[in-house]
């Protein structure tokens, strides 16, 4: 990372182009992720709508542009009185990888989480993601949780 304070902030309009090359690049690196994956611009129209639960933070590189972007959704959560956080999605372009981006955008939504009141952030990743393990391990425990999906209608 640059001797520059990074800028982490809520997605704004102007942040349509770059978040759609980002989602673009996101979805090719899991080809085998089942799901849709021509669904970025419905996510930004979700993002973008106040009455929408989904939303999104950049980071912003250097030059000013969006470097990364984290998808999260704040949800009631039946074991708390607060509620949970599912990251859903955090990515960080290729040429800023490894400078720290998406642990400052982790610790940026857990102050989101504090100001909030829930009572825990969580997310998965896929096992061979070792790359994004050796980060998620720095900021999280590591559960033993299996995920089931029960596909209910085409994605």
């Amino acid at each position: 990372m640059s001797s520059k304070p990074l800028i982490i902030r809520p997605a704004e309009a102007h942040d349509r182009d770059a978040f759609l090359e980002m989602w673009r690049d996101f979805v090719s690196l899991a080809p085998d992720e089942p799901g849709n994956h021509q669904m970025g611009e419905t996510n930004w129209r979700r993002i973008m709508d106040p009455d929408h639960g989904l939303e999104c933070i950049v980071a912003l590189g250097d030059d000013g542009a969006p470097a990364g972007f984290t998808l999260f959704l704040p949800l009631a959560f039946t074991w708390s009185t607060g509620d949970a956080c599912y990251l859903q999605d955090i990515y960080v372009r290729p040429e800023s990888r490894g400078s720290g981006i998406a642990q400052a955008m982790i610790e940026h939504l857990r102050q989101l989480g504090l100001k909030a009141g829930w009572f825990k952030i969580f997310w998965m990743t896929q096992a061979d993601n070792i790359a994004a393990q050796r980060v998620y391990d720095k900021v999280a425990k590591r559960m033993d949780y299996l995920r089931y999906d029960l596909n209910v209608c085409a994605p």
